[in-house]
């Protein structure tokens, strides 16, 4: 797990005339990022002190519950094929892999204005060869994500204390309350954990109607983490190894500030995966029966040559 030492946030960039607010540079296996941090030693210090029980939640919505996609997607397609004359199906399926549970790459959002992408990849670099995979989620493959993760239920904290929203509307959720959860619920964050935002998405979306769902992939609105310089100088200074969430961006859409977007700032300048639309449901009641809010994760990416997103295939196992 080689890298620089940590700076301060306002020492970023890394390098002059790099995308504001990077770190260029600072991991030595840049296709891994803060993969990094989920070296052997950390994976087995979270197995020994996470697994107490062996109850297992899976975090994948089935890839067909989105529908219609959101922000103009292809829809899920699924063939199943008859063999005959011999008493065999096959099937065939066709999505986006940003189409429901999703771990996005570096290569997926790149720096707008800049145009370019974690450790400065472009456009090019990407599409000028079918067999380039810089940036991309397949370079996840060989190690998975996999270590310690850490729920911020943020969705059943706002009803106990009677913060009324939208779950499947703009609704941006501010740092401070993050960090009351974290101390009401005695987290003890530690650097290299996979951090989950339960927002509320999964749960309001799955209570919709046909035209419910029709008008939430029109708006196009939808919580999230509130941008901001302090919220993108605390995740900075946690460094955990990915960020996900039950909503489709992690972030709020549209954004409250856009100097402050952090999917730029996160898969380009930082090399941080994140994961969007998990179920954290069930994750969610089997938290709160037991007490506690960390456990082991496992995810296993797709592997394919030049991967932009992936299903994360993953489960958290108490």
């Amino acid at each position: 797990m080689s890298h620089r030492k940590i700076c301060r946030f306002d020492e970023l960039p890394l390098r002059a005339g790099d995308p504001p607010h990077s770190a260029w540079g600072f991991w030595e296996n840049d296709q891994l990022g803060s993969l990094n941090y989920l070296n052997d030693e950390k994976v087995l210090g979270a197995a020994r002190n996470e697994i107490k029980t062996g109850k297992r939640v899976s975090l994948n919505l089935p890839l067909d519950k989105i529908n219609p996609p959101l922000l103009g997607r292809q829809p899920f397609e699924r063939k199943i094929i008859n063999k005959a004359p011999r008493v065999i199906n096959d099937d065939v399926i066709t999505f986006n892999t940003q189409g429901s549970s999703q771990w996005d790459s570096f290569r997926h959002f790149a720096y707008q204005k800049e145009a370019k992408f974690y450790n400065g990849v472009t456009q090019d670099d990407i599409h000028d060869s079918a067999n380039s995979t810089t940036g991309a989620c397949s370079n996840w493959d060989a190690q998975g994500i996999v270590g310690r993760g850490v729920l911020i239920d943020y969705y059943s904290w706002a009803s106990e204390n009677l913060i009324e929203y939208d779950p499947v509307s703009n609704h941006a959720i501010d740092l401070d309350h993050i960090k009351k959860i974290i101390s009401e619920k005695n987290i003890a964050l530690q650097r290299g954990d996979i951090l989950f935002l339960r927002t509320g998405f999964v749960s309001g979306y799955s209570q919709l109607d046909g035209p419910g769902r029709e008008s939430v992939s029109k708006a196009g609105q939808f919580p999230g983490i509130k941008q901001s310089r302090e919220t993108a100088e605390w995740l900075w200074d946690h460094q955990f190894a990915a960020l996900s969430s039950d909503c489709p961006a992690f972030e709020c859409i549209p954004p409250v500030d856009h100097d402050w977007m952090l999917h730029p700032i996160l898969l380009s300048g930082w090399g941080t995966p994140i994961g969007e639309l998990f179920d954290l449901e069930a994750l969610s009641d089997v938290c709160k029966s037991l007490g506690r809010w960390s456990f082991f994760l496992t995810s296993s990416p797709l592997n394919y040559t030049g991967a932009v997103a992936t299903p994360p295939n993953a489960m958290a196992i108490f």
